[in-house]
């Protein structure tokens, strides 16, 4: 532009280089004036002195202070409006610069947006049977859309997009897993083969786990079962016995047994002092064992 900011006031050598001031002096009197601070104990008796040495030091610091500011304004005060001054030129320059900078950002998002469709475009021209399960904006990378990433590049990590899936979804399919629909749809949304490996390991613990339990239960009840009938055939009173023997219905193998052809059958009388429990006991063990039994009329009550 053929224009150049030029200092005219103050010259280079006329900017102040350094304020000077009595430092050496209150130094020295500063440092002979705390020895006596050096090392003091006050007591419960001189803590008012205390106070006073702490506000006589104080203000003094104080006044330090306040000269150190007003020296501070005086050297920024033409600052300040020179400040102000530049500030006023660079707003000039800047409404121009917003213009351009506004056609700029129009022709890269229009580059943008043209990229974008033709990133899509070649998406949708693969071949391949696992696009249908993948949608691009998941697995969109940002950088393809950068005017120094080629759409050579960009295409490569399409294919690799797709390759990866193909390969991943393989290893699911070869589990034989009965939970295939639900690990591929882990696998869907993080695309992460060791993610989806993990949750068909939880899904088959779970469901041995669930087998192992239901076992467990039938097993329970199974044995409440028995038990309760141990505990009815325990208690259950010996029936009256018919006047005349009855034969008892003894199963086609166990009659094979106990009646075999050459040892005919002997009648034997005998009487039993029993309890309930020891009588259902009894009628069990005749009935198990096919041994047939009768009432026995008693001689002496006749």
């Amino acid at each position: 532009m053929g224009m150049e900011l030029k200092i005219i006031s103050p010259k280079e050598d006329g900017f102040i280089k350094s304020i000077e001031f009595n430092h050496a002096e209150l130094k020295a009197g500063l440092q002979e004036s705390l020895k006596k601070y050096e090392g003091l104990v006050y007591t419960d008796d001189t803590v008012q002195d205390a106070k006073k040495d702490r506000a006589t030091l104080n203000k003094f610091k104080q006044a330090l202070n306040a000269k150190r500011l007003e020296i501070k304004r005086l050297c920024l005060a033409p600052y300040d409006s020179f400040e102000a001054r530049i500030k006023e030129l660079t707003g000039l320059v800047d409404k121009p610069m917003l213009a351009i900078d506004g056609q700029v950002k129009g022709y890269e998002e229009r580059k943008r947006s043209e990229k974008q469709g033709a990133i899509e475009s070649y998406w949708n021209s693969v071949e391949t049977n696992v696009r249908t399960l993948v949608d691009i904006k998941r697995v969109f990378n940002p950088r393809w859309l950068n005017v120094t990433f080629s759409m050579i590049n960009v295409e490569k990590e399409i294919t690799d997009v797709f390759s990866k899936v193909e390969s991943e979804l393989t290893v699911i399919e070869e589990l034989k897993t009965e939970f295939e629909d639900q690990v591929v749809r882990v696998y869907l949304q993080e695309f992460s083969i060791a993610t989806a490996l993990a949750e068909n390991t939880k899904l088959v613990d779970q469901k041995k786990k669930r087998e192992e339990y239901a076992k467990a239960q039938q097993a329970k009840a199974e044995a409440a079962a028995a038990k309760a009938q141990e505990q009815r055939a325990a208690t259950r009173p010996v029936e009256e016995a018919p006047q005349q023997p009855v034969e008892q219905p003894v199963p086609a193998q166990i009659k094979a047994e106990v009646e075999p052809k050459d040892d005919p059958i002997k009648q034997i009388d005998f009487r039993v002092w029993v309890t309930t429990d020891q009588s259902a006991k009894l009628r069990n063990f005749l009935i198990t064992t096919g041994i047939r039994y009768g009432h026995v009329e008693d001689k002496q009550a006749a």
